[in-house]
């Protein structure tokens, strides 16, 4: 394969690279984009500067090392300015390369983020180891994508044009992400979770889309897709080989059909994988059994986004689920020896002093293994952005130029520095208590997980203002 055939697909930093994350994993969604280009007969780089804490210019000179003819980003509404920032630097890193956007943010508003970012020739909507194939087949030919299921680009006016609507691949007909690409970052163990201290960590995609509707979540994979339990368990199986014991499985909803995920469970201990998991769950389809089962499978974690402890709020959230069964799906996680992660959101539109109080409250209550606390990003499209602005109450919108995160006006919090002080508060009153001491202390302890203690010094400094 000569160089002008290479493709290069960039995983840009995170807004935290410089701070101790909780975790660092694979770009599998680039991983798979990847597989599917050198099927196609291309070759591919790609750049994990998010592993390796590159800076933009370095990321640049690795651009320029590949001479690629096209070069991918990765748009997360977070990092709007880092990623205009690299396709400029791309631009003239490589000039005879095309620059072509993709991901979560750029599905959502695709036309608005192809005008934002001038220096970008094309922008691939939805999944994309389709299209992104079938593009550079066609720049190739010198052709327009104007077939490219998701394309978008502009003609000869400047116009922007769209091709057909994207279309959702068979996930039984995926290929495996193409890990080798990034073996130097398993090699030097850059993936890892904080509450495991063996390294690296690797991660595993069972089924795509989600079939709920939280009024807070991107979601444009509404189609649930699963992968059958025995092609999960051939994949688990080739983690294993590599030496791989811990995998975080990455579905939004691993546990949404109950007897698919026995049956995956069932078939992992049939082949005596000994191999440590994190799974996501809504907690209104965590059963009894689930729990057992999952803790026997080799489950440690499970994560749960409970979001609120306001049942008014669930309930304007369309989360569909209630405070009981949060409760119960942390007592089935006590009772099984697994830890309980939990996220919350606070500054959804009709949040007020009492139901953030309720939420607190109810977290005390609760005591989950961790609780993950952060103010409502209300995400291009979203119910939530799009109650926000029906009303008047977005404040700012996502854009490279924005100095901030958008964010909701409350009747009570006319002020951003509000609510994030609402956030830190709630955050030191959960933490630092006896119980999460204790826990963390015994962590830290036994396992000498010294990343660990390090996390929790950044965070608590966070907390109180330092």
């Amino acid at each position: 394969m000569s160089q002008k055939q290479t493709v290069v697909l960039v995983n840009p930093r995170a807004t935290y690279v410089n701070e101790i994350a909780q975790k660092c994993y694979p770009p599998a969604s680039l991983l798979y984009l990847a597989a599917a280009l050198e099927n196609a007969g291309f070759g591919v780089a790609v750049i994990d500067a998010n592993a390796f804490g590159l800076t933009d210019d370095k990321v640049a000179a690795e651009i320029a090392s590949a001479r690629p003819f096209l070069v991918g980003f990765s748009v997360y509404s977070e990092i709007l300015p880092q990623i205009r920032g690299l396709c400029r630097l791309a631009r003239k890193a490589a000039p005879q390369a095309k620059i072509v956007l993709g991901g979560p943010h750029a599905t959502a508003i695709p036309e608005t983020t192809l005008s934002q970012f001038p220096e970008a020739d094309f922008l691939l909507s939805g999944e994309a180891e389709e299209s992104l194939p079938l593009l550079c087949a066609k720049i190739f030919e010198g052709a327009p994508p104007s077939e490219v299921p998701g394309a978008y680009f502009r003609d000869e006016a400047g116009k922007i044009v769209q091709g057909p609507p994207y279309r959702l691949p068979d996930v039984a007909l995926l290929p495996r992400p193409a890990k080798h690409l990034v073996a130097r970052a398993y090699r030097e163990k850059r993936y890892y979770s904080l509450l495991v201290r063996q390294k690296p960590v690797d991660t595993l995609f069972s089924s795509r889309g989600c079939p709920f509707r939280c009024g807070f979540c991107y979601n444009f994979r509404r189609s649930y897709r699963a992968r059958t339990p025995l092609d999960v368990v051939d994949e688990l199986c080739r983690i294993r080989e590599s030496g791989i014991r811990d995998v975080e499985v990455c579905d939004d909803t691993f546990t949404v059909n109950e007897e698919r995920a026995l049956e995956i469970f069932r078939l992992i201990r049939a082949e005596r994988l000994d191999v440590s998991f994190r799974i996501k769950s809504r907690v209104d389809v965590f059963t009894e059994r689930l729990a057992a089962e999952a803790k026997r499978a080799g489950v440690y974690l499970v994560a749960f986004g409970m979001e609120s402890g306001s049942q008014q709020i669930l309930d304007i959230m369309e989360k569909r689920i209630t405070r009981e069964q949060c409760e119960r799906a942390r007592r089935l996680c006590r009772e099984n020896g697994m830890a309980c992660h939990s996220s919350w959101v606070v500054g959804y539109p009709g949040e007020s002093p009492e139901t953030v109080a309720e939420t607190a409250d109810f977290i005390v209550k609760l005591k989950p293994t961790t609780a993950n606390v952060a103010l409502l990003r209300p995400y291009p499209q979203t119910p939530a952005y799009l109650m926000a602005k029906e009303s008047g109450t977005l404040v700012g919108d996502w854009s490279p130029e924005a100095a901030d995160f958008p964010w909701v006006r409350l009747p009570w919090a006319n002020e951003k520095r509000v609510l994030d002080g609402v956030v830190k508060k709630m955050m030191r009153r959960i933490y630092f208590r006896p119980y999460y001491a204790a826990s963390f202390g015994k962590d830290i302890a036994v396992n000498m997980n010294f990343l660990l203690l390090r996390y929790a010094f950044q965070e608590a400094k966070k907390v109180v203002g330092l």
